[in-house]
């Protein structure tokens, strides 16, 4: 994509190595007016998340790079998930249900599973990693959502050398 588009300005967030807190109860009553003042050791926190919803917010393309982890995104995904899912800022409540307001970014989800989820495979119904994310996404108004997948990487190493070499031709097959 960079190749395409040089003058793209990239911002990279590896959550495994700066994860985000997990949203407390403190978090939450600040946002819901408490003064940040009677919250101990709040404002990195908040400052943190600011960030984040700002820099998701200003993304014209997010790419996430994610592996299914006992059938499901890491926490360190959902903290982050967390911080975007905005009421007043990415979405609002509506008397007809929400209406998502990030329409017009694009979404490529990248994802590694250890054993086979797409349809039809017996262990598809426990898949709830690309469905959560396409999901939240739509749920924030974003329908452009792409998928690169890799699975099966832990039945054998002839398997996951295949799967990875589809995945990195499907991507590389995306446009820019």
């Amino acid at each position: 994509m960079t190749a395409a588009n040089p003058d793209a300005e990239v911002s990279y967030l590896d959550l495994a190595e700066n994860p985000l807190d997990h949203l407390s109860g403190a978090h939450i009553a600040v946002q819901q007016g408490l003064p940040v003042d009677q919250v101990p050791h709040i404002a990195d926190d908040l400052a943190r998340s600011s960030e984040a919803l700002e820099t998701f917010m200003a993304a014209d393309v997010v790419v996430i790079g994610v592996a299914m982890y006992n059938f499901t995104v890491p926490s360190q995904l959902k903290a982050w998930i967390d911080r975007i899912l905005m009421a007043g800022k990415t979405f609002r409540y509506t008397e007809t249900g929400a209406e998502g307001f990030m329409g017009g970014k694009r979404v490529i989800l990248c994802i590694a599973r250890g054993s086979v989820y797409s349809n039809g495979a017996p262990a598809a119904p426990l898949e709830f990693a690309e469905s959560y994310l396409k999901g939240i996404f739509g749920f924030i108004g974003i329908f452009d959502v792409e998928t690169v997948i890799a699975e099966g990487l832990a039945i054998s190493p002839e398997h996951r050398e295949t799967a990875v070499g589809g995945a990195l031709e499907a991507a590389g097959a995306l446009p820019a």
